[in-house]
C-alpha cells in the first residue's frame, strides 16, 4: 500500500502531542514531534552561572543554543537578536513544533482534518 508523509506545524508542543495522540488512534503508527530552532546547535547546558563568568558564550545565554564551534558562536553573537537590541521583526515565531506523520494514502484526508481540528497548519 502506498504511503504519504504529512508535515504540519503547531504553536505549542501540547497541541502537537494532542494531534499525534488522535492520529495514532486512527491506526497510524509512524509519527514524530520535533521542535524547530532558528539557530544551529543543540540546547545549551544549564549549569552556566553568568555572574561568575562561567558561560559558554553570548549565544548560549541569549539565543538558547549551543554552537558547535567557536567560530559559529562568534557569528551567532553578532546577530542583533543576541544583543537584545533587536525588535524581532525578522524572526520567525509561532509555529515551531513540527508533527511528521507517515500514513497510508487512504488516511491522508483524515490525518489532515485531525491536524486542522487541533489548530495545526499543513
Amino acid at each position: 500500500m502506498a504511503e504519504r508523509t504529512v508535515l504540519s506545524s503547531f504553536r505549542s508542543e501540547a497541541d502537537a502531542r494532542h494531534a499525534e495522540k488522535k492520529i495514532r488512534a486512527l491506526g497510524v503508527e509512524v509519527t514524530q514531534v520535533s521542535e524547530l530552532h532558528a539557530y544551529p546547535g543543540g540546547m545549551p547546558e544549564r549549569n552556566a552561572f553568568p555572574i561568575s563568568g562561567k558561560i559558554q558564550g553570548l549565544a548560549s545565554l541569549t539565543l538558547n543554543t549551543d554552537p558547535s564551534t567557536h567560530e559559529a558562536g562568534v557569528l551567532l553573537a553578532a546577530d542583533p537578536a543576541a544583543s537584545g537590541m533587536s525588535d524581532g521583526a525578522d524572526n520567525v515565531t509561532g509555529r515551531n513544533f513540527l508533527l511528521t506523520v507517515v500514513c497510508p494514502e487512504d488516511r491522508v484526508e483524515q490525518v489532515v482534518q485531525v491536524i486542522k481540528d487541533c489548530d495545526g497548519y499543513t
